[in-house]
């Protein structure tokens, strides 16, 4: 990584290769083994420029292309690296990753990586999140990837402050579009995304099966239900681990869910939901 240090040469090497991957003409000129290095500088030189999202999907079909998955998520945490030594400026270099892979678990690792780095702002405390919302709101860009991902790792934060983005979401989409994000959903029970899942149906009744099926397969991911905090930005602390608030077992959520079950679902999909949290 010494090509990356701060040298006047290591700078204008940096340059050099973003300036080759904007350029579609000269991006045969990059080899398999540079790819990775160059959507790193691709992504210091471009990331604090907003609405290069399809740009960034183009390049990174490329880079996909020529580089394995092992590849693809160690390029992703070095330049984690780089935005966490910055304090996070220059968390929109990974959202080609979130965006992108043909993989969900780099589009979820990526899409973490984004919600929990990125530095507060004058007009929005968490931007990352703010800024994952809207491109799960707004409509696919050619070459986009589900989102599913991305509302995955939003969902496993359980830190109940992220509650109004993911009411925005259920919100701005359609109930097509809802349910087909939902459908592809693997988030880990917690209270944040149990709780909204419920919500939804004050406002779309209709997905009640569709919300049934999404919480009947959450206890197979974990053996518990947390209330938790992740810092973020994790970069502010020095322990970014996990902090569990409250945790509950598995029958002892599907419990405290049991009276909102009976208001919100179906008889036949509330007896799917409690039979899965038993």
């Amino acid at each position: 990584m010494g090509l990356f240090q701060d040298q006047t040469s290591s700078l204008s090497e940096i340059k050099r290769l973003a300036a080759l991957v904007m350029d579609p003409s000269r991006r045969d000129e990059i080899g398999p083994d540079q790819w990775p290095l160059a959507m790193i500088a691709y992504g210091l030189v471009t990331c604090n420029e907003k609405n290069r999202q399809a740009e960034g999907i183009e390049i990174y079909r490329t880079f996909q292309s020529c580089c394995t998955p092992d590849a693809r998520k160690k390029c992703a945490l070095q330049l984690a690296a780089f935005i966490r030594q910055r304090k996070g400026d220059g968390w929109r270099a990974l959202l080609p990753f979130a965006m992108t892979d043909e993989l969900a678990d780099i589009r979820r690792q990526a899409a973490f990586l984004i919600y929990t780095l990125a530095a507060p702002e004058r007009e929005e405390r968490f931007p990352g999140i703010a800024g994952l919302a809207d491109i799960i709101c707004a409509a696919p860009l050619p070459g986009q990837a589900g989102m599913s991902p991305a509302l995955d790792a939003l969902m496993s934060l359980g830190d109940l402050r992220f509650a109004p983005y993911l009411a925005s979401i259920s919100k701005k989409l359609s109930p097509d579009r809802l349910a087909e994000l939902l459908e592809g959903t693997e988030a880990i029970p917690t209270e944040l995304g149990c709780n909204w899942l419920l919500d939804i149906l004050d406002e779309h009744a209709e997905l009640s099966s569709t919300v049934a099926r999404v919480l009947a397969a959450m206890p197979g991911r974990a053996g518990e239900v947390l209330d938790v905090v992740i810092p973020v930005p994790s970069w502010q602390f020095t322990n970014s681990a996990v902090q569990p608030l409250h945790s509950w077992s598995i029958p002892e959520y599907g419990l405290r869910m049991k009276d909102r079950l009976a208001q919100k679902l179906a008889p036949e999909d509330r007896e799917t939901v409690t039979q899965a949290w038993s």
